[in-house]
């Protein structure tokens, strides 16, 4: 069985779930090819592209005998299939993957087995939900039109790169595999003759390097040597995590009641009022060492289709206080505080229940939902493992 393994999200600008998920269901097939002796992996990347990870990288896969790195660049898809008479190809992130110049997807000649994580375009066109961001502030009508624009831009990159995955769907033996209930029901609804392909198997736990007793960042390393109380909240400067709302609930809350702690994003340019302490994106050792200090997580994220970070904070044993939509009430169970991510007096209700809430009674219920999310996390792992190596979902 030759498998060709999809590595492109190991090369994109950024740092993404979809990259961590390549790389645990990696790790766990080198793992799982013990008990399959014909099993042979091919990673596949491009030297024209620098690697975000350095597990991916080809001089690093060399240590693996039954892996062999194959190189893309200037090729078409089915000539990497045809020279290395790949049985079976895994897309780690569909969406990501079609956009790439890859030639004709259709008709492959091997067995096609995608990932979908979400559908966050569609869903989010289709609710028109973060057009509502560009209207908060002053120039709100400029914004608005400037948004129907890139509304219109965005468009037309959605249909030509679902125009590319239908290919690689339909035209193929395809599988489809998505990350929880709610993006199955997701893809369900905008794609409805997809419904008997997909399988359900939870994101992976990420494979983490060894953390760091030292923290780089001189700021949160200074909060964390005082001993501060602080709400974490990663990735405030994205529309979809809706960070914007969570701060203005956050600050009147602080004022009206003179809660005394601090709230600490990542990705935020500058800090907008006193108790708020603006973080640029941290290293992976420091996002750790930010959830193992922090009091609680702040997620009031309007799409995901799994959400690693409250598991990473749930991890540490840390209270969540979670927005109640998309895979999050899934997922995490009664284990947080919800709220709505629409309304600020939603999240500042949540806030007060959250600190009039017995702390270790919170930790007690992240601690419970945490066992179960990484049984499942794990058992999936394995049997998606198995079942790719197998060359066939049953």
């Amino acid at each position: 069985m030759n498998i060709l393994f999809d590595q492109t999200m190991a090369q994109a600008k950024f740092y993404t779930g979809a990259a961590e998920y390549a790389q645990s269901v990696f790790m766990q097939m080198l793992s799982a090819m013990k008990a399959y002796p014909d099993a042979k992996l091919y990673s596949l990347y491009s030297s024209a592209l620098e690697f975000r990870y350095e597990t991916f990288r080809p001089e690093k896969l060399k240590e693996h005998n039954r892996v062999v790195s194959v190189d893309y660049h200037g090729k078409t898809l089915k000539q990497v299939i045809q020279e290395n008479k790949i049985d079976l190809l895994f897309v780690t992130c569909a969406q990501w993957f079609c956009v790439l110049p890859w030639g004709d997807l259709g008709n492959l000649g091997c067995k096609v087995v995608v990932v979908i994580h979400d559908l966050c375009d569609e869903e989010l066109q289709s609710s028109k939900i973060e057009y509502t961001h560009y209207m908060e502030h002053p120039w709100q009508l400029v914004r608005n039109c400037l948004s129907r624009i890139k509304g219109r831009m965005k468009s037309v990159f959605v249909k030509s790169q679902n125009e590319f995955m239908r290919r690689l769907i339909e035209e193929n033996d395809t599988d489809i595999v998505t990350v929880s209930e709610y993006s199955k029901n997701s893809i369900e609804y905008f794609y409805p003759s997809y419904s008997e392909k997909i399988h359900v198997y939870y994101s992976p736990m990420k494979v983490c390097p060894e953390g760091k007793a030292e923290i780089d960042n001189e700021t949160l390393r200074d909060i964390v040597r005082e001993g501060k109380k602080y709400f974490l909240l990663l990735s405030a400067n994205r529309i979809t995590k809706n960070g914007e709302r969570m701060l203005k609930a956050f600050r009147r809350y602080v004022e009206n009641t003179g809660y005394d702690a601090l709230i600490v994003t990542t990705g935020c340019q500058e800090s907008l009022f006193k108790q708020h302490v603006a973080l640029p994106y941290l290293s992976s050792s420091d996002v750790d060492n930010a959830f193992r200090h922090c009091h609680a997580l702040l997620y009031p994220s309007v799409f995901e289709g799994f959400g690693y970070p409250p598991v990473e904070a749930m991890r540490f044993d840390k209270p969540v206080l979670s927005s109640n939509v998309c895979s999050m009430p899934e997922v995490l169970g009664d284990a947080p505080v919800y709220f709505s991510p629409i309304y600020e007096s939603s999240m500042y209700k949540a806030l007060q229940r959250f600190t009039e809430s017995d702390y270790s009674t919170l930790q007690k219920r992240v601690r419970e939902q945490y066992k179960k999310i990484a049984e499942r996390q794990q058992t999936d792992l394995q049997q998606l493992a198995i079942q790719l190596l197998n060359g066939a979902f049953i």
